[in-house]
């Protein structure tokens, strides 16, 4: 598996499965996204900025389905991690998607407050602290 900055080629193949609002063509411009590649097709990305009160951050993680539960996720998390120049690295999910969750709290999260009332289910918002 190859991990690398995406490039507007992409953006077909990460269209095909990307289940968030937004536009990933402007974030691919700002260099924001990063995408998980194996025998040439697109398996996940992951979307790092500094959106969240200028805080490094996780905007958005997705793995296409066929290739869930294969570690892909654990991989662009750890890659964003050592290429943060941060001392803190902020993510946030759904209150009722419990594998992201664990995966979190496996990599050493933890929970940094909640969020009511941005959609359905409330966000938790989780910090790495990557200096220990």
């Amino acid at each position: 598996m190859e991990i690398r900055l995406a490039v507007p080629d992409d953006l077909r193949e990460i269209d095909k499965f990307d289940v968030f609002a937004g536009d990933r063509m402007n974030e691919i411009k700002r260099n924001e996204i990063w995408v998980s590649v194996q025998d040439g097709t697109v398996s996940g990305y992951i979307t790092f900025n500094h959106s969240f009160y200028l805080k490094p951050f996780i905007q958005f993680l997705n793995v296409r389905k066929e290739f869930r539960r294969k570690g892909i996720a654990d991989r662009l998390i750890n890659y964003i991690e050592n290429n943060c120049t941060g001392k803190k690295i902020f993510i946030s999910t759904e209150t009722d998607n419990l594998a992201m969750i664990r995966l979190l709290e496996k990599r050493k999260y933890r929970i940094a407050g909640i969020i009511e009332e941005l959609q359905e289910q409330g966000e938790i918002v989780f910090c790495k602290d990557l200096t220990d």
